[in-house]
């Protein structure tokens, strides 16, 4: 064999080898991101299913700042500009902001919603940064 054909056969392999391993790799997903009660998934993502509805309680306790959550209540007051009371099933408040920049008419005064939203959590106040709403 000559020493060309010697770098072909073994760069042949090394190619083999690696298409061979690729589909392993890539299937297994990221690791390192698991939801203690999420169920695992085959070959998907670890860690991003989505949990239930959280109460305006959990979030002042336990939410961390730009956390995703899902909340079920009403908006019952216009405080001022893109701010709102959103009320949670319990009772309990918290402000919520739906920028000016989407569309909110499915959102009645009193009528329950689910919503998406980011927490906005500074030194001193807690609120909810709206993504989406659907009436319930």
């Amino acid at each position: 064999m000559t020493r060309n054909s010697i770098r072909l056969a073994s760069l042949a392999a090394i190619a083999a080898l690696a298409i061979a391993a690729a589909p392993a790799a890539q299937a297994s997903g990221p690791h390192g991101f698991e939801h203690p009660h999420a169920a695992p998934h085959a070959a998907a993502p670890q860690g991003f299913a989505h949990s239930g509805p959280v109460s305006v309680d959990w979030v002042l306790r336990n939410g961390s700042d730009d956390q995703h959550v899902t909340l079920r209540g009403r908006f019952t007051e216009h405080i001022r500009g893109d701010k709102y009371e959103f009320v949670d099933e319990a009772g309990h408040g918290i402000t919520a902001e739906l920028d000016d920049d989407r569309n909110w008419s499915m959102i009645r005064r009193g009528a329950p919603v689910e919503i998406r939203a980011e927490i906005d959590r500074d030194w001193n106040r807690t609120s909810l940064d709206v993504i989406s709403a659907r009436p319930l």
